[in-house]
């Protein structure tokens, strides 16, 4: 670093010392470093398209998507047959909201490069979220194939199921998140009127209230191996709906609604600490998703508007930081979020109405039927399926709340949460 800054101390226009200064900052992790510098480069030398792909890359990082845009608007007047350009681009239209041209840049992506798992799998999500699930779930499968996607496959060599074989004994396995599991699992009884026997392996935290909410099914921690006469194919849980949901109008027909059953013991135990009196409303405003949390997460001081003392709020925070400090009227949850979530279950039964960000706890809480205004971020696909009063086909008890895009404040949707809050208890009660 030193001995960057020397030489350009020597050569304060040698525009190949501000690409490395640049790049080495963007190694380094020093963002807004790695920005001036390649700025400075892209503005004050003639424009080549890595240089303008590099900057972009470091405005990315830090969610500047405009910007984005524009830079690599520039680089396609240079170079047009790179699809990681598309990718980029397409990504950043998603995050500004704009579906059109994010179609336009994946499937652009996808003409370039017809193999390349990313941009299949990119344009898979984007189907799906506009209901076009015939393409999307063919699409979606490419998941396997990215770099990008990390949850681990199950190794088998069994075939994989489906309505058309005549398979009867399946090995349903879960991928993804412990709310990827609950929202997938919706299709479950599905499954089950089409198989003699189903086994699913899932998060260990779940297998209680699954357990309790689908007998017939033999359920199993992630981790546990299966003896292969056991079953006769498998399927990885997302790809479960697939199977059944190719229109809008298939969401109703063979998806489930309100498929868990919380613990009545442990509702009833609950209801009798809470106090009295009052609606109780959940909260929950911060998701700890590694990339996309940030995104989804809502600071607590944008909801104090919600915070009347006509209702009862409680704390749903699935994991919640050590630091964060939290509004005094808030009740602290009497059961541990993150590991007991046959405890949250039954904490969300008791709840008159929930309000989050998309998270375990919304799906958990919708699963079962309790009343959820969701603010949305729109990272997730499937909370773009909804009807024209914004609540959602696969969950009908939620209502969601969308941003404007991922960059815009967080402080319309709860004007709008507010309203609906107001509408349906005018008298906090």
């Amino acid at each position: 670093m030193r001995v960057t800054e020397h030489a350009l101390a020597q050569n304060p226009h040698d525009t190949n010392l501000y690409r490395a200064y640049g790049r080495l900052n963007q190694i380094l992790g020093n963002l807004p470093r790695a920005e001036q510098w390649l700025a400075a480069l892209v503005k004050h030398s003639p424009p080549r398209y890595a240089d303008l792909f590099d900057y972009t890359a470091v405005l990315n990082e830090q969610s500047k998507y405009p910007q984005v845009i524009e830079q690599l608007n520039r680089a396609e007047l240079i170079k047009k047959t790179d699809p990681m350009l598309y990718l980029r681009r397409g990504g950043a239209h998603w995050e500004m909201r704009d579906w059109l041209q994010a179609d336009a840049d994946f499937k652009q992506a996808l003409n370039l490069d017809p193999k390349n798992a990313d941009a299949m799998w990119v344009n898979g999500l984007l189907d799906l979220q506009l209901g076009r699930f015939s393409a999307g779930w063919e699409r979606y499968d490419a998941r396997w194939r990215s770099q990008r996607f990390k949850s681990n496959r199950l190794i088998t060599s069994k075939p994989q199921w489906s309505p058309n074989s005549n398979l009867r004994r399946v090995l349903l396995w879960g991928e993804q998140g412990v709310g990827d599991q609950i929202f997938y699992a919706s299709a479950l009884r599905q499954l089950q009127s089409l198989t003699d026997k189903v086994t699913m392996l899932i998060d260990a935290r779940l297998i209680p209230l699954f357990e309790r909410s689908f007998p017939a099914v033999n359920f199993l921690p992630n981790t546990a191996e299966v003896s292969v006469e056991e079953h006769d194919s498998h399927l990885p849980i997302a790809s479960l709906l697939a199977q059944f949901v190719h229109s809008i109008e298939d969401i109703a027909k063979h998806t489930t609604r309100n498929y868990l059953q919380p613990d009545a013991v442990k509702v009833a135990a609950l209801r009798a600490k809470l106090p009295q009196g009052k609606p109780i409303i959940g909260l929950s405003w911060t998701s700890n998703a590694v990339k996309i949390g940030p995104h989804k997460s809502v600071p607590l001081e944008f909801l104090e508007p919600l915070l009347s003392d006509r209702f009862n709020f409680v704390n749903l925070q699935y994991a919640q930081s050590s630091t964060e400090k939290v509004h005094a009227s808030i009740i602290r949850a009497p059961v541990n979020c993150h590991m007991d979530l046959e405890g949250l279950a039954a904490l969300l039964a008791v709840c008159d109405l929930v309000i989050a960000v998309s998270s375990t706890t919304v799906h958990l809480a919708a699963a079962q039927g309790c009343p959820v205004l969701l603010l949305d971020a729109n990272k997730l696909w499937y909370w773009g399926n909804r009807d024209e009063n914004n609540f959602s086909y696969w969950y009908p008890s939620v209502q969601v709340f969308p941003r404007d895009h991922v960059l815009a404040s967080w402080s319309g949707v709860v004007k709008r949460v507010q309203a609906e809050l107001e509408r349906r208890y005018p008298d906090g009660h």
